[in-house]
């Protein structure tokens, strides 16, 4: 037999109508002679099949099902509180948004940062310890578990936390280099009335005026202002944000399938300024 004891009645109750619900939706859940019921702070957990269906079918998805309820119960509060007493955010709407961010993170909503990918690692790492300490002892001690046994998984989360928080600083610090963009492109004269991109990605583009004049490199790198500068780490023959915001077209059209960083960026800048357009309509001969 197996007793999961809580510290808590309420946890009790609600870990058990969890396992309980969970349970039902193995088909062969019917079939199985096993049985729980619990009391104030006991959930107890009765088997009497034989033991390789106990150690392959019942023990697995009851781990499965405790690693679930861990994550949704504990974690965005566990990340929270290391935010806010470990790395002193306590402004309530910055701290949101970091938050909003680690929840994507943990979703494995957002694919450009690696760390996203390993997202689902840490279920295994939790799942790991609770199935350890399922198959070696009778009694498994809810609050002490979550006290004591955990020390991978909440690794795993405090490397996650710093991973937001960097990645969100990042974010915040290129929201503010792109408004200075745009508050300079909306009061600068502009250099031109209009410049047109043609841009497969970033190792592909070409600039020209409107009357089809190319803007070459050594064009762009003349009229790129040295406080605009916005891709950090490149040549300069290869920027492209730069001398664009820098020129300050009055308007800019781009020629283009894609919908990458460079193109999210100038969209950001120039706003109702920039006209998207396929290369089809491209006009001019370079």
């Amino acid at each position: 037999m197996l007793a999961i004891e809580f510290t808590h009645g309420h946890d009790c109750a609600r870990v058990y109508d969890r396992v309980k619900s969970e349970l039902s939706r193995l088909t062969v859940f019917s079939t199985l002679p096993f049985q729980m019921h619990f009391n104030h702070d006991v959930i107890h957990c009765r088997y009497k099949g034989s033991d390789m269906e106990w150690e392959h079918s019942v023990r697995p998805y009851v781990a499965a099902v405790l690693t679930d309820d861990i994550i949704q119960r504990y974690e965005v509060s566990f990340i929270e509180k290391l935010i806010k007493e470990r790395y002193q955010f306590r402004e309530p709407n910055e701290r949101e948004q970091v938050m909003e961010l680690a929840r994507d993170m943990l979703a494995g909503e957002r694919p450009e940062i690696p760390e996203a990918k390993r997202s689902a690692e840490r279920k295994t790492v939790l799942y790991l310890a609770i199935h350890e300490q399922l198959s070696n002892r009778s009694v498994f001690y809810w609050n002490p578990f979550l006290t004591f046994c955990t020390g991978n998984y909440e690794r795993y989360l405090q490397h996650l936390a710093e991973v937001v928080i960097d990645e969100y600083q990042m974010e915040q610090e290129y929201q503010t280099v792109v408004d200075e963009l745009r508050s300079h492109v909306e009061k600068a004269t502009p250099k031109m009335q209009e410049l047109h991109l043609w841009y497969e990605n970033r190792e592909y583009f070409c600039m020209v005026d409107k009357e089809g004049n190319e803007w070459g490199p050594n064009q762009r790198m003349k009229y790129t202002e040295s406080a605009l500068v916005f891709e950090e780490g490149l040549q300069p023959t290869e920027m492209i944000i730069s001398p664009i915001a820098s020129i300050a077209p009055r308007r800019l059209y781009i020629y283009t399938s894609q919908d990458d960083g460079v193109i999210q960026t100038l969209r950001a800048i120039f706003q109702e300024r920039l006209n998207a357009r396929s290369f089809a309509q491209w006009t001019f001969t370079t």
